[in-house]
Order: C-alpha cells, then structure tokens, then sequence
C-alpha cells in the first residue's frame, strides 16, 4: 500500500524548488558585471574619472616638487585631495613640502591624515616624529616615532629619530647612531 505524501511537505518542496530555480537564472559572470558596472551604475563611473584625474594632479604635483615649484605642488596636491580624500601619499608628500615650508601644524595634520588612511605605512608617523622633533617636541616626537616602528619594527629612520628624541629628552645615548 502506498502512503500519501502529506501535504505540507508538498508544499515545502515545491516553495524551495520555485525559490531555488530563479536563483539559478539569476546568477551571472564577474567579468559581465564588471564590464556593465559603469552602465549600470553611473555613480561608479563618475568615482572612477575622479580618482584619474586625482592621480593626474598628484603625479603632477610630484614633478613640480621635484623641481623646486613648492607652491604649485601644494596646489597641485590640493587638487587631487579635492578629488579624492583617500589619496594617502599626496596628504604624505603634501605634509613634507609644508614641514619644508615651515609650517609645521598643517604638515603634522597632513600626516596624520595620511597615517589614518595607510595604516601600515610608517612613513606618516615617521614624518609627524620628524616635525615635532623640529619644533623640539621631543616627548610628541619619540612617541610618533614609536608609533612608526609599532607599524614596522625595521623601519631604520624611524629607529634614529627615536634615538635622537631620546637623546633630547636627555634619556638616550647618541653615540648608537653611528
């Protein structure tokens, strides 16, 4: 004799079969998405421009340092920051020609932007240490310095500028720096 299927679990199969069999149709390809994105997301497509140009206007504030133009870098830095925030080595760079500019608050908040964004980078704290060691911070210094070795525990110039501050704070010995 055969026993009827009861019918809730009927039922509940043929819900999961009917939510299952859209989701098959439904999947797609990585590559079709990503060649679509920007068609169907124009927002992605606007990010995507903005971030370029950012980097135009980085990779020309870096030439202009290099040549000695301080004041069209700072401007050119400025430029793709307004474009993109997230540009950690033009709030880096950017703090380093304002510490060589003597400005030394603006280029410390420069830094410590650039060590929110990066934070594996110990150059950002390195280059805050290094500001502050140049106003005679030497306590504000050290403990930059140590926060740039907590991120890399190698990173020489780090070491150095720990020592230095040390030796300001009348703790250290200078002579292990040579």
């Amino acid at each position: 004799m055969t026993r009827p299927i009861p019918t809730r679990i009927l039922a509940m199969s043929l819900l999961g079969l009917t939510v299952t069999l859209p989701l098959g149709a439904c999947s797609s390809s990585s590559s079709r998405n990503s060649n679509n994105l920007n068609e169907i997301d124009p927002a992605i497509a606007y990010r995507q421009r903005q971030r370029a140009e950012a980097r135009e206007h980085y990779e020309l504030a870096t030439d202009l340092a290099q040549e000695g133009k301080t004041e069209e870098a700072l401007q050119e830095y400025r430029n793709a920051l307004e474009l993109d925030d997230k540009l950690y080595a033009a709030w880096n760079n950017m703090g380093q020609l304002l510490m060589n500019e003597r400005n030394y608050a603006d280029a410390v908040a420069a830094f410590q932007i650039a060590a929110g964004i990066e934070p594996s980078d110990p150059r950002p704290l390195y280059n805050t240490g290094l500001a502050y060691q140049r106003v005679g911070w030497a306590a504000d210094a050290y403990a930059s310095y140590e926060n740039a070795l907590a991120r890399d525990p190698m990173y020489i110039p780090a070491m150095r500028g720990l020592i230095r501050s040390a030796e300001m704070l009348g703790t250290g010995n200078i002579e292990l720096l040579e």
